[in-house]
């Protein structure tokens, strides 16, 4: 099995827009720092069963050093640096796993926001089990961002609304946002509840409010 080591020092560039990774390119990323957080991002990913594979890890290896998005040495360590090496820090030092979903009638779409001490990026699915990796605006903070994804779906589809749950802290449940006459409605459901408690008529603070409390900023 080839090791891997991760080299966060090398992150010397700026982000691009946007970096694709198949998921046993994912996979091979999370081994280079395995660990609960590495761990606690794979199954946000749903990469949980690549990660314990040694083939689908050495097959991710592989496939970024063809790619040049990382590099073997002689003695066969995978090493990465860039931005590649700031995506791996951030998904496997992540303290806490924002999970978005956007919804629409015949439509669907979501959004992890994975935060470290270090570096916030967010994830994105895409077709084939691919995930593009994009930093979060350093002007503006994580709820920000958050609340900036969602006012960005229901104004691209006002019959639509959004899914926001922290994955740090299951038990709070998850916030439901849609536009409604105007103005912000969320509800909450908590898990194993049969109703959603909604407050309706709400403003773009009221809602980046509603969106702390459950990031616990």
């Amino acid at each position: 099995m080839t090791e891997t080591v991760s080299k966060p020092e090398q992150a010397d560039s700026p982000y691009p827009d946007a970096i694709g990774f198949g998921f046993a390119e994912v996979a091979a990323l999370l081994s280079l720092a395995p660990g609960a957080a590495a761990t606690a991002s794979a199954a946000a990913l749903r990469v949980s069963d690549e990660v314990g594979d040694t083939r689908m890890v050495a097959a991710g290896g592989s496939s970024l050093v063809a790619r040049g998005l990382a590099f073997a040495d002689s003695d066969g360590v995978l090493s990465v640096g860039g931005p590649v090496a700031a995506v791996t820090r951030a998904l496997t030092t992540a303290q806490r796993r924002i999970e978005i979903s956007l919804v629409a009638p015949n439509y669907s779409d979501s959004v992890i926001s994975i935060e470290s001490a270090e570096y916030e990026i967010l994830m994105q699915p895409r077709s084939h089990l691919t995930w593009f990796a994009m930093a979060k605006r350093p002007d503006i903070t994580g709820a920000e961002a958050n609340f900036f994804i969602v006012q960005s779906h229901c104004a691209e589809h006002p019959d639509g609304g959004a899914l926001v749950k922290n994955r740090e802290t299951p038990e709070a449940g998850e916030l439901l946002i849609k536009v409604e006459e105007g103005a912000w409605t969320v509800g909450r459901r908590l898990p194993g509840a049969d109703s959603v408690e909604s407050k309706r008529g709400l403003s773009d603070s009221d809602v980046l409010a509603q969106l702390r409390a459950l990031r616990q900023d």
